[in-house]
């Protein structure tokens, strides 16, 4: 009964993804691991992650539903003001793959709450690496704080500001600036909601004030593998993310010299040219 109920639930995946890509919901069973649902369906967790609210990622609870993706890959919600071109560089992607994943033409207008498949092949095709410190931006946006001295938003007194504020829109994607292994994901006071990142020489990243969070502790990451989604959390003024790199000292350092100047934030590559995205 078991396997017949998991051959119906797949045959209506694949009914579902030459439809075109959407999600299904699919009812926990006893006995059900995460792992094992996105190994059956051929999909990563942090694709999963993303599309639901889910505590403990090694404990599912029978009888909730949760979303899977009919391809593997990540949705936007289309925001008033948006461009095709503009959301490529919040992904990190070229634009006519996401209007091809959409069946989009030139011609088509996209709309405020329209929700967009980002295919995950399409992603971080535009992540520009520094070559020196293989760190890359971990989201598109604008510089809204630097990092050092500041005057603080919230009481007006001179603090140290131990990271970098950028600023962009609710929701959108956040991605890992350099390989390693998620040691943080939850809410962290002022942070909001927090993930820091240890990487294998040591160093540490830190993302926060986000909406949602798409990893889970333990959890093995590569550059430019999506991991939450930019929000307002605990002490902000406003959406943003602000991200932190740490030594393996323990010292702050300025993000700013480890990544790609701003004007290479995004970078689109092509055979004999290169175009470059900037603020």
């Amino acid at each position: 009964m078991k396997a017949k109920f998991a051959l119906i639930l797949y045959v209506l995946f694949i009914f579902a993804n030459a439809c075109g890509v959407g999600s299904i919901r699919y009812l926990v069973r006893p006995g059900d691991r995460l792992f094992n649902i996105i190994r059956d369906y051929n999909l990563r967790i942090s694709t999963v992650l993303d599309l639901n609210c889910i505590a403990n990622p090694r404990q599912l609870e029978p009888g909730e539903f949760i979303n899977l993706p009919t391809g593997d890959g990540f949705f936007y919600e289309v925001q008033y003001g948006d461009s095709i071109d503009f959301i490529a560089k919040l992904f990190f992607a070229l634009a006519e793959e996401i209007m091809a994943a959409n069946g989009l033409k030139c011609t088509s207008v996209i709309y405020p709450g329209q929700r967009l498949f980002i295919p995950l092949e399409s992603i971080n095709v535009c992540g520009s690496i520094n070559p020196g410190t293989q760190f890359t931006w971990p989201v598109y946006g604008k510089i809204s704080s630097e990092f050092g001295w500041r005057k603080d938003p919230f009481t007006g007194v001179s603090t140290f500001h131990s990271g970098i504020d950028i600023a962009v829109q609710k929701d959108a994607p956040v991605f890992a600036s350099k390989d390693g292994m998620v040691m943080e994901a939850q809410e962290s006071g002022g942070y909001g909601l927090n993930i820091i990142i240890q990487h294998y020489d040591g160093s540490k990243t830190r993302y926060s004030h986000l909406n949602h969070i798409s990893v889970y502790v333990g959890q093995r990451v590569l550059r430019g593998e999506l991991i939450g989604r930019v929000g307002e959390t605990g002490r902000a003024t406003g959406p943003h993310l602000h991200f932190e790199i740490i030594d393996s000292n323990d010292q702050c350092r300025n993000p700013r010299s480890y990544l790609t100047g701003i004007n290479y934030m995004y970078v689109r590559r092509e055979a004999d040219s290169l175009g470059v995205g900037g603020r």
